[in-house]
């Protein structure tokens, strides 16, 4: 079966080595660590160049703007199990402390949302099922069934299920869009070994099948109940390498590490067991088969909603003593059910500030400021950043989509969304008329103020008009309107239209009935202090926009 495939959180590419086994071209491929890098183009240079000559291999998640992907079949990703292992601290969600790993898994959300592949795959520590007593599992489970619409099956395997001779107890997570009826997904059955660890030793071993390889704690005794490297072969005692370690995880022998060993037998403790995700993946392409033949046989067709990333959502004539005008696109805001939106949350309106004035890298800080969990709690975080010394410095946008779309707009909008949204989640205020006079009053210029308030009430009613009839926060933006005016249906039934041609009556009422609204942080992934490697502090705020 030939398919597309990407391999998010890559490491030094299991998922890509088993998914190509299977017929699979990797179309885009992600991964942070400088050394896997290395390691990953050097085997996979030649089976996929295209991923390197296209620039399509990226270094971090984080700034990828998911619209802006090549389109895939399955989405392939062991996300950061640190968090959630007995290994580390299990901090889950709120580990801050090494590029927001914690919460990496909502950027595999937002690319769900955004390509819908008709399948995804999931690898991580078993501990992530139980973790935080099972809240953590049951908020992933909800996002990928309720909120994104995909099937949900999951197994804790052993690599050792599937030929190969470790423990490796790992949970794997497969999900299928547009399933319906057809749920019917089995994870395969488990298989004899297909050596034990004597023939990876080429020796007389102690064990038949070898302990789970792990990152750190190497070198403890062998009759330590931490040890994973030491082995008895021969009567003699012999210390793990990166040779024995590639066999165990299912990697040829001609896999390449042009690393140092210490960094190769790092990279597979990080890695996934081959076998055991090509089993899988085998079951998860057949099942797929099953599915797009069901549909074809039973002359099945997906009903869906209009195009997502179009402005206009009806085209109407319009006439009055000045215009006359067929097939004018208008978009539609309803009143009916929730307030409606003008630009929905995502990690597309993430904007980072730098949190200087605080010892970088303090640990201590990180936890004392994200533990506070008030009604109030992101106005009280900043708060106790800036009681603890520390002052925000505007960074930019998370993605470089969403900062390009702003200097569309005005040069100095990003920096004027930074004070916008330091002014909401601070001083608590939402509308845009109380925002532009809590900034105009920060003014040094006293004379100037009305000057002042008046040339950012201007900037902000552009931004407004923008978002509106022109770009998507995750679409990179050529300055045009996509729509020409907007129908708004008021919770009555009754409907106000707005038309280009009225663009100022436009721009006020926008003015005057957008306020800024504050989305799940954790599914968002913001309102928290966190740390990059270099011991930088970072925090983010969210820009959501919705009608009044």
């Amino acid at each position: 079966m030939k398919f597309k495939f990407i391999d998010l959180f890559a490491g030094i590419g299991g998922f890509h080595l088993a998914m190509h086994r299977l017929g699979g071209e990797c179309v885009f491929a992600s991964e942070i660590d400088e050394y896997a890098r290395l390691t990953y183009q050097e085997n996979y240079q030649k089976t996929s160049p295209k991923l390197f000559e296209n620039n399509l291999f990226n270094k971090d998640i984080r700034t990828v703007s998911p619209k802006d992907l090549p389109d895939f079949d399955v989405l392939c990703a062991g996300f950061p199990c640190q968090p959630f292992s007995q290994a580390g601290y299990k901090r889950g969600f709120a580990d801050n402390h090494s590029s927001e790993r914690g919460n990496l898994f909502f950027n595999i959300a937002e690319i769900l949302e955004a390509k819908k592949p008709k399948a995804f795959f999931l690898e991580n520590v078993r501990g992530l099922v139980t973790h935080d007593k099972g809240k953590t599992f049951k908020i992933i489970r909800n996002i990928l069934e309720n909120e994104l619409g995909y099937s949900f099956y999951y197994k804790v395997v052993h690599a050792s299920d599937y030929g190969l001779p470790q423990l490796r107890p790992r949970v794997f997570i497969v999900g299928f869009r547009d399933e319906g009826f057809m749920n019917s997904f089995n994870f395969p059955a488990p298989i004899p070994l297909k050596f034990t660890m004597s023939d990876v030793w080429q020796g007389e071993c102690s064990r038949e099948i070898g302990f789970t390889i792990r990152v750190g704690g190497r070198g403890s005794d062998i009759t330590d109940r931490r040890n994973w490297d030491n082995y008895l072969v021969d009567g003699e005692l012999r210390r793990l390498s990166y040779i024995e370690a590639k066999k165990m995880q299912g990697f040829p022998n001609d896999f390449e590490f042009p690393v140092s060993k210490t960094q190769a037998i790092k990279q597979l403790g990080n890695s996934v067991a081959v076998d055991a995700v090509e089993a899988v993946a085998k079951n998860l392409l057949h099942h797929l088969e099953t599915l797009e033949n069901n549909q074809i046989l039973g002359n099945c067709k997906n009903i869906k909603g209009g195009n997502s990333n179009q402005k206009a959502d009806i085209l109407l004539d319009i006439e009055n003593e000045i215009i006359q005008k067929e097939n004018e696109g208008f978009g539609i805001k309803s009143y009916l059910g929730s307030k409606p939106t003008l630009l929905n949350a995502s990690g597309n309106t993430n904007f980072i500030f730098k949190i200087n004035g605080i010892e970088e890298g303090n640990k201590t800080i990180i936890d004392e400021v994200n533990k506070i969990n008030t009604r109030t709690k992101l106005k009280d975080r900043i708060n106790k950043i800036e009681e603890l010394g520390g002052f925000f410095e505007y960074v930019g946008a998370e993605k470089e989509t969403m900062d390009f779309n702003l200097k569309m707009i005005d040069s100095q909008m990003p920096q004027l969304i930074g004070k916008i949204l330091l002014c909401f989640y601070k001083e608590r205020v939402s509308s845009m008329e109380k925002i532009t006079k809590k900034i105009t009053a920060k003014s040094q210029d006293r004379e100037n103020t009305k000057d002042e308030e008046i040339l950012l009430k201007n900037k902000i009613k552009n931004l407004l008009v923008s978002i509106l009839l022109g770009f998507f926060a995750g679409t990179k933006w050529n300055g045009s309107y996509e729509s020409n005016g907007t129908i708004v249906m008021k919770n009555d039934g009754n409907c106000v239209g707005f038309h280009v041609v009225e663009m100022g009556n436009l721009k006020n009422y926008l003015f005057e009935n957008i306020k800024l609204d504050t989305p799940s942080t954790t599914r968002h992934r913001f309102g928290q202090l966190y740390s990059e490697k270099n011991g930088e502090l970072f925090f983010k705020l969210n820009l959501q926009l919705r009608f009044s």
